[in-house]
């Protein structure tokens, strides 16, 4: 599907009146408008192409001639291909499009450490589709392909990856609050990946007679091959009030003026007043780039060979939801994995059923102010001075994040066992940029967890000193009706802490900063701290805190249960 994207940068413009008529004038038109979203130089040097056939226009876009007119270099060299599709205009304004190849690409890059290559085919790939130039994308789409292959070879890794058949299908429309909405999904068979990691190529030195020999590297030997086969493969995305039109748009304007952009630190930008209106007009059009944007990346029944054997799990899956840019925007990632398998692992038998079964970890950020400094900054830009975007700019908005800064959010996430599952969610907020959070623990088969440690004690006693330390923690929390227990934490910005209500830690000392920076090697400015009254007290006095009594909340540090 990622054809998609050159498909429809190549449609966007097109209108109704270029769409009834196809013949040599028609292809000359749809050339012109080409060259707005790839440059006239593309058309003139024939990286793309436009020509009529049949009652369609054939669109080619051709890697070996784009490589022709880079500017020489050592880098790299490669084919990648070259792509065609056939688009006919339709009675409405839309066009059909379809397209039916074998992708096969290759490239060799000079890196430091010596030769990297690449390789990848896509066998029988077949795209259908209906483009709709008002919301600049495909109203829907689908495509499929017979099998894909990728390699890659280095001095220290070769890697081989392949997967069956494929298929993939998107539908998109206009959004009811501008923009497009869409959704997408793709799917995969048979997926297989090995990875072979190789030592770096040793070098050796021999002395004869008091002279060294010149080094000679060996050929590096492989060391490590790692598997990593899946049933399927998945990728969905989904968007609301994605701003196609406007983005593109914006697109073509930085290809018109792409002359007048400065290109080295030395040049400088040479846009007219009246150009760089025009150019915050359409920055100020394309927000907030989009309202929703979701997307997920999956396995299903995913097996990771290593030398020590096999490690299952039935799915895995990643999940990305960001909002756009706006005045409390959320960003949240999610990594979710469930059935976990193990190899025989060289630990103790009684420390197998701890291992986790299944494992959500979800966390992001809410609050986010994005669209005060992106519309700021637009306002501010001048991209003809030395510096675009000023240094009072820069430091206003730098304040202005510190004191309104975004939270962490930590959605349910979970840790599973073959006998227990615990929990937790919550936020921290950063007030002051002191750190404030309240998270929600609870915990299931609690009691099964203590019965084993208690029966491991029986095999190594020194287990025995860490169940105290359980059985306490059950202690401070709440048994719930469903017999899960219950730990509420609540951290305040002054440092204190509680448990369900109940202090476990008192507030930090006066004056005690945030950050001790001792952590980072940063001595401190002399040996003394300042005390409420203004005395100085040395560093011995203020840890000899034997004979002092503590205050009301830190005597409180376990509920009546513990007691």
């Amino acid at each position: 599907m990622r054809k998609l994207l050159l498909i429809s940068c190549s449609l966007l413009a097109l209108t109704p009146a270029s769409a009834q008529t196809v013949d040599a004038n028609g292809a000359k038109e749809l050339s012109a408008t080409l060259s707005k979203y790839f440059g006239k130089t593309a058309l003139e040097k024939k990286v793309l192409s436009v020509k009529p056939e049949g009652d369609s226009y054939k669109i080619t876009f051709s890697t070996a001639k784009l490589l022709e007119i880079l500017p020489k270099q050592d880098l790299f060299k490669g084919d990648f291909g070259e792509y065609s599709f056939l688009t006919k205009p339709l009675a409405d304004g839309s066009w059909d499009v379809s397209s039916k190849t074998t992708v096969n690409g290759s490239v060799e890059i000079n890196a430091p450490t010596g030769k990297e290559s690449f390789k990848w085919s896509i066998d029988n790939m077949d795209l259908r589709g209906v483009f709709d130039p008002k919301i600049g994308t495909f109203s829907k789409a689908t495509s499929t392909y017979d099998g894909f292959k990728m390699s890659s070879s280095s001095s220290t890794q070769e890697m081989e990856a392949t997967a069956g058949k494929a298929k993939a299908e998107m539908a998109a429309s206009a959004g009811a609050s501008g923009g497009v909405d869409f959704t997408q999904v793709q799917t995969a068979e048979n997926f297989k990946e090995t990875i072979s990691f190789k030592s770096d190529p040793a070098v050796e030195e021999t002395v004869t007679d008091g002279e060294a020999k010149p080094a000679v590297p060996t050929a590096p030997e492989e060391f490590m091959k790692v598997g990593i086969s899946a049933a399927n493969l998945g990728v969905d995305a989904k968007g609301s009030g994605v701003r196609n039109v406007e983005i593109l748009d914006l697109w073509a304007f930085f290809v018109a003026h792409s002359d007048d952009f400065a290109k080295t630190p030395e040049e400088k930008t040479k846009l007219s007043d009246a150009e760089q209106a025009e150019l915050k007009t359409k920055l100020l059009a394309a927000l907030p780039l989009w309202e929703k944007l979701a997307g997920s990346y999956r396995f299903s029944d995913m097996s990771v060979d290593t030398p020590i054997g096999p490690f299952v799990t039935k799915n895995i899956s990643q999940e990305v939801n960001f909002d756009g840019i706006s005045k409390s925007g959320a960003y949240n990632y999610a990594v979710r994995t469930n059935g976990l398998q193990y190899p025989p692992l060289p630990i103790p038998d009684w420390t197998i059923p701890f291992l986790p079964t299944d494992v959500e970890l979800s966390f992001g950020a809410a609050g986010l102010d994005l669209d005060t400094v992106v519309r700021g900054g637009i306002k501010e830009m001048d991209l003809n001075k030395e510096k675009p975007i000023s240094d009072a700019f820069a430091e206003e908005m730098g304040t202005a994040f510190m004191l309104n800064p975004p939270k962490v959010t930590i959605s349910k996430s979970l840790v599973r066992t073959v006998d227990a599952e615990l929990t937790v969610e919550g936020e921290v907020t950063f007030a002051t940029l002191k750190p404030q959070s309240r998270t929600t623990w609870e915990m299931a088969g609690f009691d099964k967890l203590v019965d084993r440690l208690n029966k491991a004690s029986e095999e190594e006693p020194e287990i025995k000193n860490y169940i105290v330390f359980v059985k306490l923690a059950k202690d401070f929390g709440n048994e719930l009706p469903d017999g899960r227990i219950q730990w509420i934490v609540d951290q305040k910005s002054d440092g204190s802490i509680q448990v369900n209500g109940n202090a476990v830690k008192g507030p930090d000392a006066a004056g005690k900063p945030l950050f001790d920076s001792s952590i980072f090697g940063i001595a401190p400015d002399d040996d003394t701290t300042a005390t409420d009254d203004g005395a100085a007290a040395s560093d011995d006095d203020a840890l000899d805190t034997e004979d002092a009594p503590l205050d009301s909340e830190q005597q409180e540090v376990a509920p009546d249960a513990a007691q």
